[in-house]
């Protein structure tokens, strides 16, 4: 019976959106809350206990089915656009990682386009010396000197107009790239702040934030990617408040299924998914957790076709 009660507080929690720092970090688990209410089935089962058993079918069918999105591909047939874009997503622990591991990936993906949290000073110098400015030479680039404030953008595209994302407490950064024929995405790259060990509404504060900025910028027409360490997961309201007007998950889309990213430095399998990427007007093709040598992250590797049918060109 716990099982079964354990299993219902994840469905309520992946749908109330709570400001508790316990039931935030509770509803970041909420597949493996899922898998101790199957237990709980069977362990009913056997004990032959039929009527809490139904009870128990109807809570775990109900947490199970939201969670079925993301397993399930609805990503449309992309019909215009200028090519994919080849996207890395990579948190790199403090500016700890193997950076030279890291060009090593950008370089055999062929990587266009970079997203790097927890940019530090010494890695920005760390990076251009194992050569990743020779392969994404044009940048937007906001590191700190210390601790996982800083953020940057490594792009094979022009970037221009590119700014601060707002006033976060890390560095959440939007640019325009020019992917040709007069053509330009809005690209940014986001780490809100984690809902621990902070007060639960700062968290909560940016996240909304977050989605009010993003969907400033979609107004605009242009396709919108947005690449990042969320420091939030599919099971929470406040990350799925971003998935509306158009907005979607690429790994939702890709039917991906749980992509988990965190943490990639235990002797166990990483068990959230909280480095992300989010489209408008377009479609992602491949979809795949890549390893970041010396980070505590899991990097996601995306291809991503900007849909501009309904757009003039300019000439």
């Amino acid at each position: 019976m716990c099982a079964i009660a354990v299993a219902a507080l994840a469905a309520v929690a992946h749908v109330v959106g709570p400001e508790s720092n316990k039931l935030i970090i509770l509803s970041s688990f909420v597949p493996l809350l899922l898998v101790i209410g199957i237990v709980g089935l069977v362990a009913l089962a056997a004990v032959r206990a039929w009527r809490t058993l139904v009870v128990g079918v109807v809570v775990v069918l109900a947490g199970v089915s939201m969670q079925v999105p993301l397993y399930v591909r609805d990503a449309p047939e992309a019909v215009t656009g200028g090519g994919s874009i080849r996207l890395l997503q990579a948190n790199i622990r403090l500016g700890e990682a193997d950076l030279d591991a890291l060009v090593d990936l950008v370089r055999s993906r062929s990587v266009d386009v970079l997203t790097v949290e927890e940019l530090t000073d010494s890695a920005v110098d760390g990076l251009r010396i194992a050569g990743l400015d020779d392969l994404l030479p044009e940048t937007y680039l906001v590191p700190k000197g210390s601790g996982g404030g800083g953020t940057g953008i490594y792009s094979r595209f022009p970037l221009r107009d590119a700014e601060l994302l707002g006033d976060f407490s890390m560095a959440n950064l939007v640019t325009k790239m020019d992917v040709g024929d007069g053509r330009t995405v809005t690209l940014a790259a986001v780490h809100p702040m984690p809902p621990y060990p902070s007060p639960s509404w700062m968290w909560a504060t940016e996240m909304e934030k977050l989605r009010t900025l993003l969907h400033e910028r979609a107004a605009d027409g242009d396709p919108v990617v947005v690449s990042g360490d969320f420091n939030s997961t599919y099971s929470h309201s406040r990350y799925r408040d971003i998935l509306t007007d158009g907005f979607a998950d690429a790994g939702e889309q890709a039917g991906a299924g749980l992509v988990a990213t965190y943490p990639a430095d235990r002797w166990y399998p990483p068990v959230i998914a909280i480095d992300r990427i989010v489209l408008k007007d377009a479609v992602v093709g491949e979809y795949e957790r890549v390893e970041l040598p010396g980070s505590d992250h899991y990097g996601i590797f995306a291809t991503v076709t900007p849909e501009f049918a309904s757009r003039e060109v300019a000439p």
